[in-house]
């Protein structure tokens, strides 16, 4: 009960000014008031990230950390159950972009799917990727050092260094040099 009453107060009560004023003296990030972040020791950005508005950032018990130089824009959802997400450092996301570290089971149909429970693998994001707008970066996934998502894709598996995908699912379509 008191864990609910304290993720309720960090994820409602503390948005906007007060969570911009917090990531501020504390990580020295700029998260805009009209993002969601919530307050929480398991949210950690580097020096120098910035959150644009209407960002929403939540979890329960998984970590969600960003490197130095990332930037989170307009309308971006990150949200961790209890597996993490990390960002490297220089990690850049268009706009509308989903990155969720967690998945339902589904497969009993003999039970309703809200009890089933969850199979939480983590997100992991190397440096210097850049995700464009509308992507979809699914549970489980690695992304390498250096890669480049095309908007709208749909990433559902493990993405070496340097590689450019795009499609739904997300595929190789070249490297950068």
């Amino acid at each position: 009960m008191l864990g609910s009453i304290t993720r309720i107060s960090q994820r409602y009560l503390l948005a906007g000014p007060l969570a911009s004023l917090y990531f501020y003296f504390r990580d020295r990030a700029l998260v805009a008031p009209a993002a969601r972040v919530q307050v929480s020791p398991h949210i950690r950005f580097g020096d120098n990230c910035v959150v644009k508005p209407y960002a929403v950032i939540k979890t329960h018990t998984g970590n969600i950390t960003f490197g130095r130089d990332c930037a989170v824009s307009c309308f971006n959802h990150l949200t961790a159950a209890d597996q993490d997400i990390t960002l490297g450092n220089g990690v850049r996301l268009g706009p509308g972009v989903v990155i969720t570290a967690n998945g339902r089971r589904f497969r009993d149909r003999s039970r309703p799917i809200a009890d089933q429970g969850y199979n939480d693998r983590g997100v992991a994001i190397g440096d210097d990727v850049l995700i464009g707008a509308n992507a979809v970066i699914l549970d489980g996934c690695t992304i390498g050092n250096g890669v480049v998502v095309g908007a709208g894709s749909v990433v559902t598996s493990d993405i070496p260094d340097y590689a450019i995908v795009a499609g739904v699912p997300a595929r190789p379509i070249g490297a950068r040099q």
